[in-house]
């Protein structure tokens, strides 16, 4: 009798649950345009923290060398130490670039503003060649003509609408400045206080969760962190490699604007796979107004470097911190970038390589335990 009372009880039990589920889904399926909405919102407020995880996570890169190498046994004074020097070490390295690569770059966009006119008398007596040398009809003729009378005019229509925009543009801008400064200001508490931090959350967990689910969570926890971190140390050391090999490419190649192309090139390197070629053909379209020739050069400079970085630098400094092969490297870039846009092509990459190892130790699991239960009825 009782039996069969609990086996009334767990069916009631499961029918409420999918009942609940079903309710669910249907009032989401009806309200999904307003819960995207509210989605999107709570994701604007909740932009400077997750900038400050992000920083957090970054600072805490060198913070964990510093707290393993430093000889001091008291722990919360060797954790205060290794974040100040932590933190430290990366805004010197900001500053750094700021001081000594940003004056170049300035001066690389001023070369380029002063010999834009240049640029533009070029590009015209190419157009003026193509005119008065290549045979065409009187179709095509005036279809040109056309299209140089109504040039300006679109181009100041163009220019009406842009200034909106760029005000709308520097609104953005001083609000994602503000959203930096933020981060940064709960990255500082968060690397501070990093140890309460990570007792009040093993708390929670273990409040709510049985020790199974809690080992589990702990587990996902720790691979997260560490796919995370290996990946973007190797992809930012990496970049910071390709740029410098880049700059000094350009000056022995005396290609134009080196300054440009490097910070280009190291940037877009942060991407996988296909940020590359992205910097690469950036880069071109700049350098080839200047000199056609410097642009194929650069070119081929460019092609050779990848091939070094693909074969030398990447194995030996990203190696497999991700675990993944070349196809789903792919796949993953594709479709987080399709998603997400460039964010999703940085982090799509160490997102997917966690479902893809959560995935296979599930396989795992499932394969060991059909083997156990073989064994069993064998015997």
């Amino acid at each position: 009798m009782k039996t069969t009372d609990k086996m009334r009880d767990l069916t009631l039990k499961n029918m409420i649950i999918l009942v609940t589920y079903v309710a669910g889904l249907i009032l989401c399926l009806i309200y999904f345009d307003t819960i995207l909405a509210f989605l999107g919102n709570m994701l604007d407020i909740s932009r400077p923290f997750i900038i400050g995880i992000i920083l957090a996570f970054i600072f805490n890169i060198p913070m964990k060398y510093f707290y393993n190498k430093l000889p001091i046994k008291e722990t919360k004074k060797r954790i205060v130490i290794s974040s100040i020097l932590s933190i430290s070490i990366i805004f010197l390295v900001l500053f750094l670039l700021v001081m000594v690569v940003l004056p170049q770059i300035i001066e690389n966009v001023k070369t380029l503003i002063e010999t834009m006119p240049d640029i533009v008398n070029k590009v015209q007596q190419i157009i003026t060649y193509i005119l008065t040398e290549v045979d065409m009809s009187p179709e095509t003729m005036a279809k040109i003509s056309e299209f140089y009378s109504n040039l300006g005019q679109t181009l100041l229509s163009k220019l009406s609408t842009w200034v909106p925009s760029i005000a709308s543009g520097v609104g953005h801008m001083t609000a994602g400045l503000m959203n930096v400064f933020m981060g940064c200001v709960m990255a500082f508490y968060m690397v501070f206080s990093k140890e309460k931090l990570m007792r009040q959350m093993k708390k929670v967990g273990r409040a709510f969760l049985n020790e199974e689910q809690y080992d589990h969570v702990q587990n996902v926890g720790c691979l997260i962190s560490s796919t995370f971190e290996n990946f973007f140390t190797g992809q930012l050391t990496e970049s910071i490699i390709i740029g410098v090999l880049c700059y000094m490419g350009c000056i022995v190649l005396k290609i134009p604007y080196p300054s440009i192309a490097a910070v280009v090139i190291g940037f877009t390197n942060i991407i996988p796979y296909f940020g590359p070629w992205i910097g690469a053909a950036i880069s071109a379209v700049i350098i080839v107004f200047v000199s056609p020739v410097k642009a194929l050069i650069f070119i081929i400079f460019s092609s050779l470097l990848q091939q070094v970085e693909s074969n030398l630098i990447y194995p030996h400094v990203v190696g497999s911190s991700v675990g993944l092969s070349a196809l789903w490297v792919l796949f993953a870039v594709t479709i987080g970038g399709g998603l997400f846009g460039i964010p999703g092509m940085v982090f799509g990459l160490p997102v997917f390589s966690v479902i893809y190892e959560l995935l296979k130790r599930w396989i795992n699991q499932l394969i060991e335990e059909k083997e156990r239960k073989i064994d069993q009825n064998a015997s």
